[in-house]
């Protein structure tokens, strides 16, 4: 069967756009062996994700709306022709079109536990008071990720918030600067167990 990534982002919201653009630009730039030459660059990638972050920090007035629309297309549009890029380039592997950062189309169905995940890191965000979180992809296997936070150490990690994505990278906002973050994540299959990973945690700048 033929590995297809996903193309085109026109329903996806603003944030979760700015966190997969993000996603695809650092594990593409981590994979050079796969992916030696993309087009369109990742600088100019990074270039649109950055204005878009800043579109997306600055509006309120319709004119603002509009400007930041138009970025949103912008980067849409390059992310499409990337994706085109990593199509020709994955060889019809999934796991090398995974690690473009793009999504596929499942060629299979979730399983039911899934096992800790690996690969979880923190990055600080666009923004003060944003991280990312992050695990390795489980492909199709996963029917999602969720991640749980809090900023109170040593609370019962049943009490922390959470975020569910079909993404295995999410932004992580409207946290307290200068004080630590804790973060467990769990990937989703077909069951309801959920296996956390440990919990890891960094200062919020």
């Amino acid at each position: 069967m033929k590995v297809k990534i996903k193309t085109g982002f026109s329903k996806t919201k603003d944030n979760d756009l700015l966190v997969k653009a993000q996603t695809i630009h650092d594990d593409m730039g981590n994979d050079s062996v796969d992916y030696p030459t993309p087009t369109p660059t990742l600088s100019s990638i990074q270039t649109k994700i950055n204005t878009f972050s800043n579109k997306l920090a600055d509006r309120g007035s319709k004119a603002k709306t509009a400007a930041k629309n138009s970025v949103r297309k912008s980067l849409i549009d390059a992310l499409n022709l990337l994706a085109l890029y990593a199509q020709t380039n994955c060889g019809n592997d999934a796991e090398t079109a995974l690690k473009s950062g793009f999504d596929i189309f499942k060629t299979g169905t979730p399983v039911g536990d899934l096992p800790r995940p690996r690969g979880f890191t923190l990055a600080s965000g666009n923004n003060s008071g944003e991280i990312y979180a992050s695990m390795e992809s489980f492909g199709y296997i996963a029917k999602s990720y969720i991640f749980r936070y809090t900023q109170v150490e040593g609370s019962d990690p049943s009490t922390w918030k959470t975020k569910v994505s079909t993404d295995r990278k999410v932004l992580i906002d409207m946290l307290e600067s200068g004080k630590k973050v804790f973060v467990q994540g769990a990937g989703v299959g077909a069951s309801k167990h959920l296996v956390w990973g440990n919990v890891i945690s960094m200062y919020v700048i």
